[in-house]
């Protein structure tokens, strides 16, 4: 089984959010914030349940703060230190 990095993790929510969240015309990288290209606070739950059910891990409350949930980046961070 593939050790799972904080890249792997990164590149799947870029996928899964550039696939099933945002139009097809706005492209992003880690770094955009989420507010800047749209996203409310439903897309960021469907976002966090993609994680959770990806990688089987649960991110606890105290971890769904706004500093965690601004870019794939910073969610990937958060993930990466919730496995």
């Amino acid at each position: 089984m593939q050790k799972i990095t904080q890249e792997i993790i990164r590149n799947e929510l870029m996928s899964f959010i550039q696939t099933n969240i945002l139009d097809s015309t706005i492209s992003i990288t880690p770094e955009t914030p989420f507010n800047e290209i749209g996203l409310d606070s439903m897309s960021i739950i469907e976002i966090v349940l993609f994680i959770e059910r990806k990688f089987g891990i649960a991110i606890s409350e105290r971890d769904l703060i706004p500093d965690n949930l601004k870019s794939v980046q910073s969610l990937a961070e958060c993930t990466f230190k919730c496995l």
